[in-house]
């Protein structure tokens, strides 16, 4: 079970000692439609759901909390949460405006790539953009409609747009040692 040394460690009990262990091949980021802290997040999901996500970025100060170790089940991604060989993915909740219309803050951006980048080399998730819904690599929540139960935009046009151009390609240039990111692509 890996904790992140970034975040902030509140753990979601019962839920990261009771639910099924996963092999992380993919990490999927999120909006929560909350302009929240990552504490807040972290209340949310103990007090009000029996969803979670393993990590929650928050919206001001990009602050960052995990709640459940990454080699075990967090249910926030559907479809992606365990598949039958044991792989799932990890997720990241991120703060928005009360219109979950807003890119990412600088902030999240950098908290973004840190994580992506510690994902990598602590999982060996490639450094590639997810090309299915059980296709090992980076992603957003609406990429795949297996990963919802009824649907979603999150994280909303703005931060999709803000993930293909900034934050995936910063995620890539920082974990291969490049000072500039590669040229946005189109995949």
């Amino acid at each position: 079970m890996a904790w992140y040394p970034r975040a902030k460690k509140w753990e979601l009990q019962p839920e990261s000692d009771s639910q099924q262990a996963i092999r992380p091949t993919q990490f999927i980021v999120h909006s929560i439609v909350a302009p929240w802290t990552a504490k807040r997040t972290y209340e949310f999901w103990r007090d009000s759901t029996n969803l979670e996500s393993h990590f929650g970025i928050g919206y001001e100060q990009g602050d960052v909390g995990q709640f459940i170790g990454t080699h075990t089940r967090a249910d926030a991604n559907a479809g992606a949460n365990r598949r039958s060989d044991g792989t799932g993915a990890v997720s990241a909740e991120t703060a928005s405006n009360l219109q979950g219309s807003d890119p990412w803050t600088d902030e999240q951006v950098e908290e973004l790539i840190l994580l992506g980048v510690w994902l990598h080399k602590e999982e060996g998730i490639p450094l590639r953009i997810c090309r299915s819904h059980a296709d090992p690599g980076f992603a957003y929540h609406s990429m795949f409609p297996q990963w919802s139960t009824s649907g979603t935009a999150c994280p909303g046009k703005a931060r999709i747009k803000q993930f293909r151009e900034v934050v995936f390609p910063g995620i890539v240039a920082r974990a291969t040692g490049k000072t500039e990111p590669p040229p946005a692509t189109t995949a």
